[in-house]
């Protein structure tokens, strides 16, 4: 609306979302960006960001990583999936349902990184595998058998759980990577033999559409077979960033290749 020029329908959206819905967005979105420039001018906009900004301080000073794990058993393998960059464990755990049908038992971590109203990033993965490393530790004191479990992720969640592996935080039975935001790839190449040596296999999907991953996917899938990685690319022709609509069966795929079956 915005953009459109339709200053007035914005604001009344805006004020709607924050001050009736109760909902909150970025403070340093609010002030910086570009589509909202002339929202700016209005002075009732500023209210507005500042009462974000006292959300966003109160929320993020509150958040915790949330560990959800569904009826998981004594001896059972877990796939352990990381939401993407602005989601959530709701938004997340219907795509990997397909995991049980394996004989998984799903579980999904929500970061502590939270960006707006009940939207969380993995942008620090140092504290993604610090965390990662106590939901693993937690998993096991459950009776998970993490010597079969894997881990997984899409997008930003993609790369915490990559990093996880590659800083030796965890070290699941596979990788299975959704559209990997892999901006340090060159940076991490170095530390790939070391998925080899703890015979880490890894599954990547992405959609040659994917203007932001499909490139990082490729290259990432060509770096680990030369380290002699255990490892499978699935393109998704035409698809942008997002998960296949064919996933549930593309994940079975997935897990039987990163279980070596």
């Amino acid at each position: 609306a915005a953009l459109a020029g339709k200053t007035k329908e914005a604001m009344n959206l805006l004020q709607e979302a924050v001050c009736k819905e109760g909902f909150w967005y970025s403070y340093e979105s609010l002030m910086e960006d570009e589509d909202l420039e002339e929202l700016r001018k209005d002075p009732a906009f500023e209210r507005i960001a500042n009462i974000c900004r006292q959300r966003q301080e109160e929320a993020q000073s509150a958040a915790e990583p949330v560990l959800a794990a569904d009826d998981l058993q004594p001896g059972m393998p877990v796939l352990l999936a990381l939401h993407g960059a602005l989601r959530n464990i709701t938004l997340t755990v219907p795509y990997w349902q397909a995991a049980k049908e394996k004989g998984y038992c799903l579980a999904c971590l929500q970061s502590d990184e939270q960006q707006f109203s009940n939207a969380y990033s993995w942008d620090d993965e140092q504290q993604a595998a610090l965390h990662l490393a106590g939901s693993w530790k937690t998993l096991q004191e459950h009776g998970a058998r993490l010597e079969t479990s894997i881990l997984a992720g899409f997008d930003s969640g993609a790369r915490a759980a990559l990093y996880a592996v590659l800083s030796g935080a965890v070290t699941p039975k596979g990788l299975i990577l959704v559209a990997p935001w892999l901006p340090e790839l060159e940076e991490w190449s170095e530390e790939f033999s070391a998925l080899k040596e703890k015979g880490v296999r890894v599954y990547i999907c992405c959609g040659d559409a994917d203007e932001d991953c499909f490139e990082s996917s490729e290259q990432l899938f060509e770096l680990l077979d030369e380290e002699g990685v255990e490892v499978d690319f699935k393109l998704c022709p035409d698809l942008d960033h997002d998960y296949p609509e064919n996933f549930d069966q593309l994940l079975g795929e997935a897990i039987d290749f990163v279980a070596g079956e």
